[in-house]
C-alpha cells in the first residue's frame, strides 16, 4: 500500500519531470535504467520513479542516496530496517533510508545470507576528471590560451543514480558556468574523437546539459538522464561531457567541479580541477620550490606561451660555484632542447648559462629542471625571455626578462654515524651517514697533523672516482667492509685522528677531479663533517656465549690465563669419547686465526678458522688429529690461539722454509715438528720464537689448556630437594629427589639419561634426562618418589651413551629428626672502608658461611646481590665474622647478612656458581635467616639513633623486615626449586 508522504512524494517528482521538460527547448523523455529487475524504473536524471528492486543480484546503491523505494520483484515496498550486511564492517548492521554518507559498504540481504536477495551499497566516486584541449590532451591545474575551447570529460561509477552536475568559477568565487558552456560544433575532431558511449554518437547531447533542477536554481547536467531510449540503446554511460568557451573570460584561474548533482555531491564523488588562463603576453616562469639543498633538482615551469614557441631561460655567473659558468646546470629533460653557456665580452669566460625551452603543444606549459649542485648557496635568479630572441639579444637583455623566479640554495647537511668514535687496526667495518637531499655523492678524508686525505675505499690503490660513495633515496650513504687502515696509511698506526665526509662536488678541483688533499678551510668550506677516531690495536679475546662461564681475560697476548676461555673443555676437560673441541672467541681487526694444540708428547693439531664481520671466530668440531692423522695423546693438552697482528704478517716477515709469512705459513712451519720427538714445551718456544718472540712483532697469542681423556659421566649426589648434605642420601615416598653429577662430555652432542633400573617399585620412577650443562661440567636432574614406592634399595644409572655410572640409593618411610639448634646472625650498623664489613656474630649449627647481600637483593636479585661471602665456618658460633667483598665497593646503604649452608662439603661457597642449587642458605619458619644494616662506606657518618629509636630488625621498620622476609623466602624457593 503506497503512504501518503509516497503519493506526495510522487506527485512532486512527476511535476518536477514536466517542468524540467517544459523549460528547455528541445528536451525529451529521459531514458530510465533497471535497478534489480523489471519492476525497478529509475531515471537518474531530474524526477522520475525511484524504485530499486531487492533481488539477489543485489543491485547497487550508494552511500547518500535519497528519495529511492525498495521493493520487491513484485513491486511491494521492502523495509530498508529488514536488510542486515552479511560481511566485513557492514556484518549484522541494518540498512537506513536515506542511506547515510557513513553507511558500511558491502551487501545486504533479506535473510542475513550472501545468497538471499538484497542490494549493495558502494561509495560514490567521480573517478577521473580530465579537462581535454583542441588536440585531445589533458591540460588539468595547467595553462591554457584564451581562445583554446575545452571538452570537460568526468568519469564516474554512479551513473544509475545520478546524473553529473559542473560548475564553474572564476578567480574572484563568481559562478560562470552557464556563461562558458558551449555546443558540440566547437568541438575539435580530436575533442569529438575522445568522445565515448551515445555522446559518440549523439555529440549534440554536449551542447545540451542543461535541466531545471530543485527549483530553486538552474544546474548542468549530463549523463544517463540525459539521453531517450532512443539515443542510448545497448550502450552504457560511464561519463558526462561539457564543452567550454573561455575566450570572453579575462586570464586568471578557473576552477571546474564535478560532482552528483543531487545528493551525491560529498568526499569523492566531487572532484576540482583548475586551468590558468592565459594571454600572449603574461609569459611567467614558476620554480617548484624556494628552497633547495645544494645538489637538488629544482624543476621549473613557463606559462603564457603558446604552443610551439621557444624561451630562453638563463641564469648568470655570480650564482655559480667559484663564478664558474656550467650548462650542465641546466638537466637534459623534458622539454629542454638546448643548453649551454654564452661569453659575451669574448674574454674566454662565460657570463651565463642557458637554455632554449619549447612550450609543448599539448599542454601549453614548458617544462624544465635545474641542477643546483653546480650554484653558489645564495638566492639565485632565474630568468626567462620573450619568444623569438637570439642568444645575443638574451645577452643585450640579461637584466629585463620576461619574468623571472628566485630560489634559496644552502649547503647540504652530512652526518656520520660509523665508525662511532673507535678503530681497530686491520678490522673490516661499515662506514655510513647520512647526507640532506640533493647530495648526490660523498668522499671520505682522514687527517693527522696537516690536509685532509682521500680514502681508497675501494682499496684498489687508485684515489678516483671509484671512491666515492653514492647516496640512496632516503638520504644515506653506506660502504660495507671498508678495511680502513688500507684505505690510508694514517688509520694503520695507533693514536687519535680526524674522520671526515664531504659532499664529492665540493672536493673537485677546477679540473672537475677529485682532490687527494684537501687544506682545512678548503674541507670546512664545503658541505662537510667531521669527528675524532681512535685507532688502536688488534686483539684476541673469548667469545661470549649463553651459559658460558669463561673467565675474562685481562691482556691480549696473556698467557696462563684462567680457563674455560676459548677451547671449550667441560670440567676442565674434553673426552676422547668426542674427539673433538669446540672453539669461540673475538678477534678484532683480523681476517683468520690459527689453532694450534700440542699433546704432551709434541704432536701438533691445527686448524685455520675464519674471523667474521662481527670479530667473532667460532668452530665446532674442531678434530684433535695431526696432519697426517694420528690423533693426540691422552693427558694435558696446550692450545694456542694465533693471529698475525696488525702488520699482517708473521713474526718479522720470514718464516724459515716458507716463501710467506702468511698465517697459513705459520700452520706448515709449526706442522713440520709434529711427533719429531720435541717435547710440548720445546713445540711452544720454537713457534713464538719466530711468531710472537720475534724482534718488532706485533702477533697476537693466547694460550688456553684442557685435559684430554676417557668420557666420564658420575653421580656425585643424591638427595631429597632442599635437603642439606651430599653424596648418596636415603629419600622417601613422595619425594623429589635431586640427581648430580659430573661429566666431560659436550652438551650439544651428548645427553644423560638417569634410569631406575632395579628395586622393588623400579619400573614405577619415570626417566628423566638432561643436555644442559655449562663448563664446569656439573648437570642435575630431579626425579619424582612415587607415593607408592615401596621401601628398599633401589639401583640408579646415569648414561651419557658411551658411559655409565651406577649408585645405589634407598627408599624407606623417614620420621622427622628432632630438631636441632637454629642458626642465628646480628648484624649492626657500621662504617667500612668498602673492602669488607663485620658481622657481629652468626651461630651455623652445621657449619658454612656468611654472605652479605646489596640492596638489589630488596629487588629480587637473589644470586647477582651477593657482594661477599666469608670463609668457610666450623659448625657452632662465630663472633666479629669478616665478609670481604667481591669488588671495593663506594655506595653507604643498606647490606644483609645472611648464613648459608655447605650442601656439597667441599667447604667452597658454590651457591652463585651453581644457580642456587647447592649451598642454600640457613631458615627459619621458611624463609631464609637474615639481618640487616646500614654501612657507611668512607668518611660518611651515620647518625645515632636517639636511645629507644627502632633498629632495621626492629618492629619500627616492618616493611623493610617483611620485605626482607618475602624476598629471603625467595632465595629459599630458589634453593628448592634447584
Amino acid at each position: 500500500m503506497i503512504t501518503l508522504n509516497n503519493e506526495i512524494r510522487a506527485i512532486l517528482l512527476a511535476s518536477l519531470m514536466v517542468l524540467s521538460v517544459l523549460a528547455i527547448p528541445g528536451a525529451v523523455s529521459a531514458a530510465h535504467t533497471n535497478r534489480g529487475g523489471d519492476a525497478g524504473q529509475f531515471n537518474p536524471g531530474v524526477g522520475g520513479p525511484s524504485d530499486v528492486v531487492v533481488s539477489t543480484d543485489k543491485p547497487i546503491v550508494f552511500r547518500g542516496e535519497d528519495g529511492i523505494d525498495l521493493v520487491d520483484e513484485n513491486g511491494t515496498p521492502v523495509d530498508p530496517g529488514n536488510l542486515v550486511g552479511v560481511a566485513g564492517d557492514a556484518e549484522g548492521q541494518p540498512l537506513e533510508e536515506p542511506i547515510p554518507q557513513d553507511q558500511a559498504l558491502g551487501q545486504y540481504t533479506l535473510n542475513g545470507q550472501s545468497t538471499g536477495a538484497g542490494v549493495t551499497v558502494q561509495q560514490p566516486r567521480v573517478t577521473d576528471l580530465e579537462l581535454l584541449n583542441e588536440r585531445g590532451a589533458d591540460v588539468a591545474d595547467s595553462s591554457v590560451p584564451e581562445d583554446e575551447v575545452l571538452l570537460v570529460r568526468g568519469e564516474y561509477n554512479f551513473e544509475t543514480a545520478e546524473d553529473l552536475d559542473i560548475n564553474v568559477f572564476d578567480e574572484n568565487g563568481n559562478e560562470i558556468t552557464g556563461d562558458v558552456l558551449t555546443t558540440s560544433d566547437e568541438l575539435s575532431e580530436q575533442q569529438l574523437a575522445e568522445l565515448t558511449g551515445p555522446y559518440a554518437t549523439n555529440p549534440q547531447q554536449v551542447g545540451n546539459p542543461a535541466q531545471r533542477g530543485t527549483g530553486t536554481e538552474i544546474v548542468y547536467l549530463q549523463g544517463l538522464g540525459q539521453f531517450n531510449e532512443t539515443q542510448i540503446g545497448n550502450e552504457s554511460v560511464d561519463a558526462g561531457y561539457w564543452a567550454l568557451d573561455l575566450s570572453d573570460q579575462d586570464a586568471g584561474t578557473y576552477t571546474i567541479t564535478v560532482e552528483g548533482w543531487d545528493n551525491l555531491d560529498f568526499g569523492p564523488a566531487s572532484r576540482t580541477a583548475t586551468i590558468q588562463l592565459t594571454t600572449d603576453t603574461d609569459v611567467t616562469m614558476d620554480l617548484e620550490r624556494d628552497e633547495a639543498v645544494r645538489g637538488q633538482y629544482v624543476p621549473f615551469t613557463i606559462r603564457g606561451s603558446t604552443a610551439g614557441a621557444t624561451h630562453f631561460v638563463a641564469i648568470e655567473d655570480d650564482d655559480f660555484r667559484n663564478n664558474v659558468v656550467d650548462e650542465r646546470v641546466f638537466r637534459d629533460v623534458e622539454d629542454t632542447v638546448d643548453r649551454g653557456t654564452f661569453d659575451t665580452d669574448d674574454d674566454g669566460t662565460a657570463e651565463f648559462a642557458w637554455a632554449q625551452v619549447v612550450i609543448d603543444e599539448d599542454t601549453g606549459l614548458g617544462l624544465g629542471q635545474i641542477d643546483s649542485a653546480y650554484l653558489d648557496d645564495t638566492n639565485v635568479d632565474v630568468n626567462v625571455f620573450e619568444e623569438g630572441l637570439t642568444l645575443d639579444d638574451v645577452a643585450a637583455s640579461i637584466g629585463d626578462p620576461e619574468d623571472d623566479d628566485s630560489v634559496r640554495v644552502i649547503e647540504g647537511v652530512l652526518s656520520i654515524d660509523e665508525p662511532a668514535g673507535s678503530y681497530i687496526a686491520g678490522q673490516e667495518v661499515d662506514v655510513r651517514g647520512t647526507a640532506q637531499q640533493g647530495i648526490s655523492d660523498v668522499a671520505l678524508y682522514a687527517r693527522d697533523q696537516g690536509d685532509w686525505e682521500l680514502l681508497d675505499i675501494d682499496e684498489n690503490g687508485d684515489l678516483d672516482e671509484g671512491d666515492l660513495i653514492p647516496v640512496d633515496a632516503d638520504g644515506e650513504w653506506e660502504e660495507r667492509d671498508v678495511r680502513l687502515s688500507v684505505a690510508t696509511d694514517i688509520f694503520a698506526i695507533p693514536g687519535r685522528y680526524r674522520f671526515g665526509v664531504i659532499e664529492a662536488e665540493d672536493a673537485r678541483g677546477d679540473d672537475g677531479q677529485l682532490r687527494e688533499t684537501l687544506t682545512t678551510s678548503e674541507f670546512s668550506a664545503g658541505s662537510s663533517e667531521q669527528t675524532s677516531i681512535l685507532v688502536t690495536e688488534p686483539g684476541l679475546g673469548p667469545g661470549a656465549a649463553e651459559g658460558d662461564v669463561n673467565a675474562p681475560i685481562e691482556a691480549p697476548q696473556q698467557i696462563d690465563v684462567q680457563r674455560p676461555q676459548i677451547f671449550k673443555s667441560y670440567n676442565g676437560q674434553v673426552a676422547t669419547d668426542d674427539g673433538t673441541v669446540d672453539v669461540l672467541g673475538t678477534a678484532p681487526g683480523q681476517d683468520d686465526v690459527l689453532l694450534v694444540m700440542v699433546d704432551t708428547r709434541g704432536r701438533v693439531a691445527t686448524e685455520q678458522v675464519t674471523v667474521d664481520d662481527d670479530d667473532v671466530f667460532e668452530e665446532d668440531d674442531v678434530p684433535l688429529i695431526t696432519a697426517d692423522g694420528r690423533p693426540l695423546n691422552e693427558g694435558n693438552i696446550q692450545a694456542v690461539v694465533y693471529a698475525v697482528g696488525r702488520d699482517s704478517v708473521a713474526g718479522d716477515g720470514i718464516i724459515p722454509g716458507e716463501t710467506s709469512a702468511d698465517i697459513a705459513a705459520v700452520e706448515n712451519y709449526v706442522q713440520r715438528f709434529s711427533g719429531t720427538g720435541l717435547t710440548q714445551q720445546q713445540v711452544l718456544e720454537i713457534f713464538n720464537d719466530e711468531t710472537v718472540d720475534e724482534a718488532g712483532s706485533d702477533d697476537l697469542f693466547i694460550r688456553d689448556s684442557f685435559r684430554y681423556t676417557d668420557g666420564a659421566t658420575s653421580i656425585e649426589t643424591v638427595k631429597p630437594v632442599g635437603a642439606a648434605g651430599t653424596g648418596i642420601n636415603p629419600v622417601a615416598p613422595g619425594d623429589e629427589m635431586l640427581i648430580s653429577g659430573i661429566t666431560n662430555r659436550k652438551p650439544d652432542d651428548n645427553t644423560i639419561a638417569i634410569d631406575v633400573t632395579e628395586g622393588p617399585s623400579a619400573n614405577e620412577f619415570a626417566s628423566p634426562s638432561t643436555d644442559e650443562w655449562n663448563f664446569t661440567g656439573r648437570w642435575s636432574v630431579t626425579m619424582q618418589v612415587p607415593e607408592d614406592a615401596e621401601p628398599g634399595s633401589y639401583t640408579l644409572e646415569a648414561d651419557d651413551g658411551d658411559n655409565t655410572d651406577i649408585v645405589v640409593f634407598e627408599v624407606g618411610n623417614q620420621t622427622a629428626e628432632p630438631a636441632g639448634p637454629a642458626a642465628t646472625v646480628s648484624f649492626a650498623n657500621q662504617t667500612s672502608d668498602g673492602s669488607s664489613v663485620v658481622v657481629e656474630s652468626a651461630s651455623l649449627p652445621d657449619g658454612g658461611f656468611v654472605v652479605v647481600h646489596d640492596a638489589s637483593l630488596l629487588d629480587g636479585n637473589v644470586v647477582g646481590s651477593a657482594v661477599g661471602v666469608s670463609e668457610y665456618l666450623e659448625a657452632g658460633n662465630a663472633s666479629n665474622v669478616t665478609v670481604t667483598f667481591e669488588e671495593p665497593v663506594s655506595e653507604s646503604g643498606t647490606y644483609i647478612a645472611m648464613p648459608h649452608r655447605d650442601t656439597n662439603g667441599n667447604q667452597s661457597y658454590d651457591f652463585v656458581a651453581t644457580n642456587g642449587s647447592d649451598d642454600g642458605p640457613y631458615t627459619a619458619d621458611g624463609a631464609a635467616v637474615t639481618d640487616d644494616a646500614v654501612v657507611t662506606v668512607g668518611n660518611e657518618t651515620t647518625a645515632t639513633p636517639e636511645p629507644g629509636t627502632p633498629t632495621p630488625t626492629q618492629s619500627g621498620m616492618p616493611a623493610l623486615a617483611l620485605l626482607v622476609g618475602l624476598l629471603t623466602t625467595a632465595v629459599v624457593a630458589l634453593y628448592r626449586r634447584d
